[in-house]
């Protein structure tokens, strides 16, 4: 499957999560790393899709496009789309059979740690 398939806009994501059992991971994924994909990869369940919500925001490392694309990349990942933190979830309300997991403090950590990391290796 092209990867890019996966990638949906909002206004498409009522449709898609009318079908199916849910888990929904919010957040910037910026950087996406090897950590970060492990653990997207043990959050699946049988019988369960995974979403991936990448929240636009302006002060990101990559912009949400690669972000999403690199989401998408995920064999475990089914669904990725873009959208604005709360513009989605008004879709996903629609489905009772969605569970959501969003860690904004944790994702913000990472990024700067991600960022302190390279700033130390560039420096030495």
């Amino acid at each position: 499957m092209d990867t890019r398939e996966k990638i949906v806009p909002v206004r498409d994501l009522g449709a898609r999560l009318a079908h199916g059992d849910w888990l929904a991971l919010v957040g910037w994924f910026d950087p996406l790393t090897a950590t970060l994909a492990k653990q997207v990869a043990e959050s699946t369940a049988p019988g369960r899709n995974l979403l991936a919500v990448v929240l636009d925001a302006d002060d990101t490392l990559l912009p949400a496009e690669a972000r999403a694309a690199l989401m998408a990349a995920l064999r475990a990942v089914d669904v990725v789309t873009m959208a604005k933190p709360h513009e989605w979830r008004a879709m996903a309300a629609s489905s009772a059979r969605i569970e959501i997991v969003e860690d904004s403090e944790g994702e913000r950590r990472r990024s700067a740690e991600f960022v302190e990391l390279v700033l130390k290796r560039d420096a030495s």
